[in-house]
């Protein structure tokens, strides 16, 4: 098979004059966006609305002439555009098209999926990573053949699950990593931390809170002890994102650094702008506190309900960690549980008894 082509991708050509603007690059061909380099959201949604133009539908119900193409550019523009964070789905659209912007659905099989996997990892992609791409490509297939009432069933293998790196704080090592932040003088990265561990809330919903309320994104009340982690106009997802109490231990922070700010809105902000990416600077916070390359961002996540399990003494306090953070208490259990077995005392406690005479609902009537 031939190797195909890049898919439209971005690019941004710096001009002479210091300026410059987002390009869309299709094979020779150069789409000028109109977009600065900071306008990377509107260089997106102009690299969308290409693709949606680039992609005229076929009318056909037959699967052998049915391009992958119009699957996946239907996906682009009926569901992605309801997602909380439709960029990274259009991360993930713009992996699978130079593989499969090509095919019919009719290709579409085990065969193919497996030969995309591999090409994939030749590159050094991860595994997790591939099976979230060839997931996104069946939901946009599955989505498509039941709006069309194609005759179809999209059949794939995914590369194996890895295990879930439940990597988590210390406590030496979380105020090892605010202070390294805070010497560097990346006093953001210092706020991400001491929010992440003590709410357990998601990076992308701390990055974009606020200090008042607002309909793109949460924010805290501190006057009540609040933390609502999303807007009033922010659609709901699979990802909860509950209100919650402020910690005692967070709510002082959040009162001073407030009182800091005076009237920027972000709590997040670097040199008074908001922040979209925090790698090098975290990157460099950890390196300066000794810390490996597997605390990533969701470690503090993983802390927060850490050091929460592993102080719980009742079922109700689980369910009450459960909802803090956002999680059904069964994924609780699985991922945190074997930190603290509390919760299973009762069950042990009942098998070590010895039998009475009063054998309860075995007893005869």
């Amino acid at each position: 098979m031939p190797r195909p082509r890049k898919a439209p991708r971005l690019w941004f050509r710096k001009e002479r004059s210091g300026t410059g603007q987002w390009l869309i690059l299709d094979g020779s061909k150069q789409v000028r966006t109109g977009c600065a380099y900071e306008d990377t959201a509107g260089a997106e949604q102009q690299l969308q609305a290409y693709l949606a133009q680039k992609y005229q539908p076929t009318n056909s119900l037959d699967p052998r002439t049915i391009p992958v193409a119009d699957a996946l550019n239907f996906y682009a523009t009926h569901h992605i555009p309801t997602l909380a964070n439709p960029k990274n789905e259009g991360y993930i659209l713009k992996a699978l098209v130079p593989f499969w912007g090509e095919l019919f659905l009719s290709d579409v099989a085990r065969s193919n999926s497996k030969r995309y996997a591999t090409e994939r990892f030749a590159t050094g992609v991860k595994p997790g990573t591939v099976r979230r791409e060839l997931k996104a490509l069946q939901s946009a297939i599955n989505m498509y053949v039941e709006d069309r009432e194609v005759p179809f069933v999209c059949r794939m293998e995914f590369p194996r699950a890895g295990e879930s790196r439940l990597r988590w704080l210390t406590r030496s090592e979380a105020a090892a990593f605010v202070h390294a932040a805070r010497r560097r003088g990346n006093h953001h990265i210092a706020r991400i931390i001491l929010i992440g561990i003590y709410t357990g809330t998601r990076i992308d919903a701390i990055k974009r809170m606020q200090w008042y309320p607002n309909p793109a994104s949460g924010y805290f009340d501190l006057d009540e002890g609040v933390m609502y982690r999303k807007g009033w106009e922010e659609t709901s997802t699979t990802k909860r994102r509950p209100s919650v109490h402020i910690s005692d231990r967070l709510l002082p922070h959040l009162k001073r650094w407030k009182r800091l700010d005076a009237n920027l809105p972000w709590v997040i902000h670097y040199e008074g702008e908001s922040v979209t990416s925090v790698k090098r600077a975290w990157r460099n916070s950890r390196a300066d506190a000794q810390l490996g390359a597997e605390v990533v961002p969701h470690t503090l996540r993983h802390t927060a309900a850490s050091w929460g399990i592993q102080n719980v003494e009742s079922t109700q306090e689980l369910q009450a960690l459960a909802d803090f953070l956002g999680m059904s208490l069964k994924m609780l259990l699985e991922v945190y549980g074997h930190l603290n077995p509390a919760h299973q005392k009762s069950a042990a406690a009942a098998i070590g008894r010895r039998p009475t005479q009063n054998l309860g609902i075995f007893s005869k009537s």
